[in-house]
């Protein structure tokens, strides 16, 4: 019996690509899932695809939140509080990827929003339910497909706005903000680990490439939702890296990641804070 089984795990993203196979795969593990989604008409139809091919416990939870909006990451964190005494694993997979500047509804620029800060701010927010029923597990869909971080300007106030680039230094963030986390839980039997999907034809952040691009990228290393969701399911399920924490992982290998630093990591984590509202 996988290790997963039984266990609740919280998904962002669960309705299409990565964060839909993921769902699937932990489900027919055995987990109880609950599936964090701004479409809660493509969540529940996502979670009657689960219950009915996966056998998963009951039918998934579909709760609402929007990523990018901290007055609803900070309802749906008091919804959760309200309806579990513990979290086992809580996967961030939530993303966005814009081809023009736009901001969230809190004004900060919307790619950082729900890439970055979301994740900040649902984490925290859920670290007394994980540490509660720890082992407990946080897994960061993050991305090969990091660079152009520039901590002094992450929201691209100064530069010219480029969606790819905000995608890509979102990725680099999530990267920093596990370490920074996986510092943050050590002794508490709480995990943090990132992981890479590799690109994945479907994904959001394949359809705003533009088609030129999409085709070299898809020729190249183009991969199926089960290979690209595969080391997030290993992560979140697999006795075989109980214990690990801190780790940036693709195809269930280590991988050495050019974006640590305590100094950067710090920084990363002090802007969030600063953009969080009381």
């Amino acid at each position: 019996m996988s290790w997963i089984s039984g266990r609740r795990v919280l998904i962002t993203g669960p309705t299409s690509g990565i964060g839909k196979q993921i769902a699937l795969e932990l489900g027919a593990q055995g987990a109880e899932l609950v599936l964090a989604c701004r479409d809660t008409t493509k969540g529940v139809a996502v979670a009657q695809e689960i219950a009915a091919l996966t056998g998963a416990i009951g039918t998934p939870v579909v709760m609402h939140v929007d990523a990018s909006s901290q007055r609803s990451l900070r309802a749906f964190s008091r919804s959760v509080h309200e309806r579990y005494p513990r979290l086992d694993v809580l996967v961030n997979n939530a993303g966005t990827v814009q081809r023009e500047r736009l901001e969230s509804e809190d004004g900060i620029e919307l790619t950082f929003a729900t890439n970055v800060l979301g994740y900040h701010l649902l984490t925290t927010d859920l670290l007394g339910l994980l540490t509660g029923g720890a082992p407990a597990r946080v897994v960061v869909v993050a991305s090969t497909f990091a660079s152009d971080l520039d901590l002094g300007d992450p929201q691209f106030t100064r530069r010219p706005f480029d969606g790819l680039q905000a995608y890509a230094q979102s990725k680099a963030c999530n990267r920093l903000f596990t370490w920074a986390l996986a510092r943050r839980l050590a002794g508490t039997g709480v995990t943090a680990n990132a992981m890479a999907p590799g690109f994945v034809p479907g994904t959001e952040l394949s359809r705003n490439l533009a088609p030129e691009t999409r085709r070299a990228y898809k020729e190249r290393s183009g991969r199926t939702m089960a290979q690209g969701s595969d080391t997030a399911v290993w992560l979140a399920s697999s006795p075989d890296v109980a214990g690990t924490s801190g780790g940036f992982f693709f195809d269930r290998k280590a991988l050495t990641c050019q974006f640590r630093g305590t100094a950067a990591e710090e920084r990363l984590w002090d802007i969030c804070e600063g953009l969080i509202t009381a």
